[in-house]
């Protein structure tokens, strides 16, 4: 019988291939490559892992004399049983009772300087002891000259300290079980307020009194309360714990902010704190305001509004007007602004107040005052050339721009567009995580050109953090040095929301050259003092749109300023015989519609005569002179207040050029602490501390943390709070280390798989295919068969 023999049926002993032992040491040498992958593999997931965790918990270090709070007591949502503010716990499931916040403003106007009481209450709903952290946002101009503490009728008074002694009394007293405040300025416009040994059930008040310069500005006067912040954008890597000096550690252990410090932002624990969507908070009955405001301008007005929340007027005769909000309280989910317009029979060219200052003790003492001073420059009239523009627009694309303010954002570059000639060079920079140009170059500002940048903006998102430097060196290089050919300007719209302030000063101070820098606040919450200084750095001015129904008004009135005349090298000059110490020492160029708003101490045997201001405007030389008269009947209150916060801020204006830690910038720190206690205002380098003698809480009952929630503002879209959404977060963080392990074991069992796998396909095969044995009659293989 034929048979078809695939394999012989027999094989000698001698012809088998047996492994040798090279065989064995090259399948050695592969296994141990394949075990090493694996075990770099593995490690980069845990070290991926514990990154995340690290993050995400914060677990930071006690400070060496920090006393030990007890968590805060957790309960379940079945446990409430009325309207409480809840943080989320450490277990599933769990939640932590927080403190209500109830604010009111009264708010005392008279002439340029405003006097404002906040009162600020803080109740607590749990069963603990409680000491409350809330992060209070102030006006960016502030002089914060008063704290202290009411529980009923009892009011203990605060006082200002050196900041590191001041935080160690507030400590010593949190520990005793004494009830303690502390007032800390983190930035110009925004204060930490912590209020310990809060009793159960207890309501503690707190009064803060600050007072603020009125701002004046195209024949409005207008003054702005924040009550809530955007968060800010921290950049930077993260700094461990552990690499922190014994300072920056122990801040990070007493704040109660979401984020990490940086090697940007340091202090970034201190500002961020958490926030609420404004819903929520309605529901529970926290987080609202009320206002009232004494009006007491010194002129006829044709008109008072608020833009952004409903208001009660009642005229009391003779200049004086109340001002409330209609339905009483409101959310503190916006800013506050108040503007009055006089007639215009009444419109000021000058003005002047003051508050006299006694003589001091001693030989040759002169009497003296501070002085508040209000000059126009005369009008630069319409016969003036205009010369070809070179305009860079930069667009804040970031997260934290979402909602209505990207696009207030969108509207405002493409009104901007509008107003640019034939004759004019633009471009448009967008930035978050990344910053890109419309163009390499600025280009004409064709019709065409301005299509092309229309269709772009149309597809801006809000994405990603808030990286401004990258964003501000392309725009002061992409314009030519010297070239002054043209006006060269930078107009910068964002809501400012950063953590790195001082280190983007810098940057416009040293980049800006012949440019000019123009900032557009975006938001209905946004870093006023961010946009007031980097106009100042950048010698250009600012606006704020706190709603898109304001977008065509308030560009309008930065187009005036970007396209008429300025009052330049500008140089004020005081009677024979006064000693005047004014700031600001150098008067910046006025654009149009502002006047020169100046604070002095002067000093002298005869307070009299001309102030004079001297300029040019459209190329010819002007004079302005205010009579110096001191008026002993008309005392404004708080001016005194309003000149130290000016030298202060002077004085660290001269840190940012001279750097913070080098000897000039520590002897201008000493200057700063002296004015500070010498006048008793929160400083960068003074606190307010204000503590009851009498122990309340015994050393067996514990001490729990409640951070105290912002309210989100109007319009904005909340963000997850932590890393900036650049960062890849804890949730991707764990993503890519399972993915990593996942790796490591496909490389720990590759081999067993592939074998499996051939397995399998063997298997598969012998069911598929017939058994080529297995024959026909003839000999042939069956249909289908190998």
């Amino acid at each position: 019988m034929n048979r078809v023999t695939l394999f012989k049926p027999q094989f000698h002993k001698d012809d088998l291939m047996l492994p040798t032992e090279e065989y064995y040491r090259r399948r050695q040498k592969t296994d141990g490559a394949g075990r090493w992958w694996c075990f770099v593999v593995v490690v980069l997931a845990v070290v991926v892992a514990a990154i995340g965790a690290e993050v995400n918990a914060q677990v930071l270090p006690d400070a060496g004399d920090t006393p030990q709070l007890e968590p805060a007591e957790t309960v379940t949502l079945n446990d409430i049983k009325g309207g409480d503010l809840l943080f989320s716990g450490s277990e599933p499931g769990k939640y932590i009772p927080a403190l209500h916040l109830d604010s009111q403003v009264n708010i005392s106007v008279r002439g340029l300087v405003a006097e404002v009481a906040l009162r600020q209450q803080f109740k607590n709903t749990s069963d603990a002891w409680q000491e409350a952290v809330y992060a209070l946002p102030l006006p960016e101009q502030a002089a914060v000259a008063g704290l202290e503490i009411q529980v009923g009728e009892r009011r203990i008074v605060g006082k200002v300290h050196e900041r590191k002694a001041a935080a160690k009394i507030y400590k010593a007293a949190r520990a005793a079980g004494k009830r303690a405040a502390l007032l800390e300025q983190q930035r110009p416009n925004l204060f930490t307020n912590k209020v310990a040994n809060i009793a159960p059930g207890e309501t503690v008040q707190i009064n803060i009194r600050y007072l603020q310069p009125v701002n004046y500005d195209s024949g409005v006067f207008s003054l702005r309360m924040p009550t809530t912040l955007t968060p800010r954008y921290i950049p930077g890597k993260p700094i461990s714990p552990q690499a922190l000096n014994g300072d920056e550690r122990e801040l990070v252990v007493e704040q109660s902010g979401w984020a990490l410090p940086t090697d940007q932002v340091p202090d970034a624990a201190a500002i961020t704190p958490f926030m609420q969507p404004a819903q929520e908070l309605q529901a529970l009955g926290s987080h609202s305001i009320a206002i009232e405001v004494d009006l007491h301008g010194g002129l006829p007005l044709a008109k008072i509004d608020s833009p952004y929340h409903a208001i009660n007027i009642d005229n009391r005769g003779e200049g004086r007007y109340r001002i409330q909000l209609r339905d009483g309280t409101a959310e503190m989910d916006r800013d506050f602004l108040l503007n009055w317009q006089p007639r215009a029979s009444a419109m000021p060219r000058a003005a002047l107040f003051s508050e006299q200052i006694a003589a001091e003790q001693g030989e040759g003492a002169q009497a003296g005052a501070y002085l508040q001073v209000m000059l126009l420059p005369p009008s630069a009239g319409t016969s003036t050339q205009r010369l070809p523009r070179e305009v860079i627009y930069v667009v804040d694309t970031s997260g934290s721009m979402s909602g209505n303010s990207m696009r207030q954002a969108k509207e405002s570059l493409t009104l901007a567009l509008s107003r640019l000639h034939s004759t004019d060079r633009f471009n448009v920079i967008e930035f978050n995580s990344t910053t890109r140009a419309f163009f390499p170059r600025p280009i004409a500002a064709s019709a065409d050109n301005i299509r092309r940048a229309r269709r772009e903006i149309e597809n801006l998102n809000a994405e990603g953090g808030t990286e401004m430097a990258p964003a501000l060196r392309m725009a002061f290089g992409q314009q030519m040095q010297d070239d002054t050919s043209t006006v060269q300007q930078v107009v910068f719209i964002t809501d400012g929301a950063v953590g790195n302030e001082r280190a983007l000063f810098e940057l416009i101070s040293q980049s800006l050259h012949s440019a000019r820098l123009f900032t557009v606040g975006i938001g209905s919450a946004p870093n006023s003092h961010f946009m007031r200084k980097a106009a100042q750095f950048g010698r250009g001015t600012f606006v704020t749109i706190g709603d898109v129904s304001e977008v065509r008004e308030r560009m309008q009135a930065l187009f005036a300023k970007l396209e008429n005349p300025m009052a330049t090298d500008l140089q004020l000059s005081w009677p024979q015989g006064v000693v005047a110490d004014a700031y600001p020492k150098r008067i910046p160029d006025l654009y149009s519609g502002e006047p020169i708003q100046l604070v002095a101490k002067v000093q002298g045997h005869l307070l009299q005569g001309d102030i004079q201001l001297r300029g040019r405007m459209a190329g010819k030389q002007f004079v302005r002179k205010l009579a110096l008269k001191i008026d002993g009947g008309s005392d404004t209150r708080g001016i005194g207040s309003v000149w130290a916060r000016s030298k202060i801020q002077a004085l660290r204006d001269q840190q940012l050029e001279s750097g913070e830690h080098s000897d000039a910038g520590q002897a201008l720190r000493e200057q700063i602490l002296q004015t500070a206690l010498s006048h008793q205002l929160a400083s960068p380098y003074t606190s307010f501390v204000a503590v009851e003698e009498e122990v309340v809480r015994s050393a067996a009952e514990t001490l729990s943390r409640s951070p105290v929630a912002n309210m989100t503002a109007q319009g904005q879209v909340l963000q997850r709070q932590a890393y900036p959404q650049t960062a890849t977060g804890l949730y991707g963080q764990l993503l890519v280390a399972a993915l990593l392990l996942i790796l490591a074991a496909s490389l720990r069992r590759g081999r067993a798989l592939r074998g499996h796998w051939m397995h399998t396909l063997r298997r598969f095969l012998r069911r598929v295919l017939p058994d080529p044995r297995q024959l026909s009659g003839d000999g042939a293989l069956e249909r289908g068969g190998v």
